[in-house]
């Protein structure tokens, strides 16, 4: 075992398919022939012992999520729920494998933030049901606004937004995403990091609020 001054070392068993070589910058200090380090999944596994549990749920989205093409370079995900369900079968004994297992029930595609993660599970966490993720307005057209929650049956729509929503670009596009929402008659709520810090306690009884008066005004 590598044996370090103030490091503490450990020694993991890693099967196949679990490492991947990733080449460094050409003035880096690494040799060409690139750097082995876990892969995004493997790594997922790793934190199990380490994070909270809605943290752990948070990076598992984040693994699963289908990219973005245009802003990242590649469009498949680093992993699926079921290949991370197979990933937890091959490490049994692993430490933190019943939180890492936990939290897989959790993890969902379509959160493409850990603040998004986290306000559906508190959604859920508070008696909700649980929302549908990257809701179009129009399921059949691909170039209909989304919003990153929401409710189909009752039109309600919810939205998350970080600092880079605070761009004058983006709060453009934004504004046109929410008079389109506004257009179809939804009831459109917006959070922000104030509500993320606060547990999305205001976020939970909003939601709540706008899901009782949609199913009293259409009552099924």
């Amino acid at each position: 075992m590598l044996r370090l001054h103030g490091t503490v070392c450990h020694r993991l068993a890693v099967h196949p398919g679990e490492v991947q070589t990733v080449l460094p910058p050409l003035d880096g200090p690494f040799e060409a022939t690139g750097l082995r380090i876990a892969t995004p999944a493997r790594t997922w596994l790793d934190l199990a012992a380490l994070l909270p549990f809605e943290d752990l749920v948070a990076v598992g989205d984040q693994v699963v999520r289908i990219p973005r093409a245009r802003f990242e370079g590649r469009i498949d995900p680093w992993a699926t729920p079921a290949g991370l369900s197979r990933l937890l079968d091959a490490h049994p004994n692993f430490t933190g494998i019943r939180t890492a297992r936990a939290a897989l029930k959790d993890v969902r595609v379509g959160s493409d933030s850990p603040p998004e993660t986290k306000l559906r599970l508190a959604l859920v966490r508070s008696g909700l049901p649980e929302p549908e993720l990257q809701v179009r307005l129009d399921p059949e057209d691909q170039w209909s606004p989304e919003a990153d929650l929401g409710y189909r049956h009752f039109r309600v729509a919810i939205q998350y937004e970080g600092a880079s929503h605070r761009t004058p670009e983006q709060l453009r596009r934004d504004n046109r995403r929410d008079a389109q929402f506004d257009k179809a008659r939804w009831r459109y709520l917006k959070f922000d990091s104030a509500d993320l810090f606060d547990g999305f306690a205001r976020a939970c009884r909003e939601v709540r609020e706008a899901l009782c008066q949609a199913q009293n005004e259409n009552p099924a």
